[in-house]
């Protein structure tokens, strides 16, 4: 892919320039920069001033992983648009507000997180497991696909595929269908499935690393970069599968995260209503996440142990070549057996 030739890099150095032309930050401010996690696929920036405090983000034409991971960062767009939906769709404080966006940039500036917060990821790891938290974001996940899913302007604003399938599809599925020859059909069959439907707007990065959760008001998401119309059990099923690897990392916390999918589960499908997916795409797209986890383009950091992703393998293939009918039943499986042999904690 080619860049604008105009694009500058996010820095320290030159946000406050970048900002200041786009309008959010005066000229001349000498904010307080301050670089933030970013994961593998931005750069982002906390900016301050004068008692201010906004959140510059940067899309990376090629991820921060070991594999070749190419992702057009007109996906800074992407999440410009999803946001702003969101915004009208959700409670206030749901997500981040719009500050600025400047595509020639691929920049997208927010409101950073009110304070009080926790990331859910940084809990989890800490064994600080709330079930609440799994029934808040699943209300919030499934009332944003029933509201969609009625919704066509939502249909035709979020048409673009490219979204899924640069930052999902193709790093995901179709790598780990080309590790696992064995798995190849059922794998593929789930792509075209998954690449095929359209019913409702999905996220695409439902994890606990994009949510801030609060002890006295719902939590914030994040990050919406592949968000696009397509099939709700995505959403579902990458959730179920973040916290599914965590009972993994620590088999005594399995009790707490499985009872976190299930309360996560039965908020989604009461909310969703008849946007609610169909179990055997959640199991199905569940199995092919569970793999992309350990052998896709960007494997979890914290099962680094063969034991741990033979593990991973094993439950994954039950899911695709053998899957039970009804989520809960898949979800039973999966957390007896990761939670069942060590751990890497």
């Amino acid at each position: 892919m080619v860049l604008d030739a105009r694009r500058t890099e996010l820095s320290e150095r030159t946000a406050p320039d970048l900002l200041a032309d786009l309008g959010v930050l005066p000229r001349g401010a000498e904010p307080t920069v301050t670089r933030l996690g970013g994961g593998v696929a931005n750069a982002v920036l906390a900016v301050a001033w004068r008692g201010e405090e906004l959140v510059a983000k940067q899309a990376l034409p090629k991820l921060r992983v070991a594999a070749d991971w190419p992702f057009d960062p007109a996906r800074t767009r992407v999440e410009c648009e999803c946001l702003r939906y969101l915004a009208e769709v959700l409670p206030p404080g749901s997500v981040p507000e719009v500050v600025g966006f400047d595509s020639d940039q691929d920049l997208l500036v927010i409101t950073r997180a009110p304070a009080g917060g926790t990331v859910w990821k940084q809990a989890l790891l800490a064994g600080e497991v709330d079930p609440a938290v799994g029934a808040e974001v699943g209300e919030l996940v499934g009332r944003l696909h029933r509201t969609s899913a009625a919704d066509p302007l939502a249909r035709e604003r979020f048409a673009a595929q490219w979204p899924l399938v640069q930052g999902r599809t193709d790093p995901f599925h179709r790598t780990i269908a080309a590790r696992h020859p064995a798995l190849r059909e059922a794998i593929l069959a789930e792509v075209e499935r998954l690449e095929a439907t359209r019913e409702a707007l999905v996220l695409g990065d439902c994890s606990p690393k994009n949510v801030i959760a609060y002890p006295s008001r719902g939590p914030l998401l994040l990050d919406f970069e592949v968000a696009h119309f397509g099939d709700p059990a995505f959403d579902v099923a990458f959730l179920l599968a973040h916290l599914s690897l965590k009972a993994r990392r620590s088999p005594g916390d399995a009790p707490a995260l499985h009872a976190c999918a299930g309360k996560f589960l039965a908020a989604h499908v009461r909310a969703a209503g008849e946007a609610a997916p169909a179990p055997g795409a959640v199991v199905a797209e569940l199995g092919c996440l569970l793999l992309s986890r350990v052998d896709g383009k960007s494997p979890v950091e914290y099962l680094a142990a063969d034991a741990d992703r033979d593990a991973v393998r094993r439950v994954a293939e039950a899911l695709l070549l053998d899957p039970p009918g009804p989520v809960a039943e898949a979800l039973d499986v999966t957390f007896a057996t990761l939670a069942s042999a060590g751990g890497s904690r």
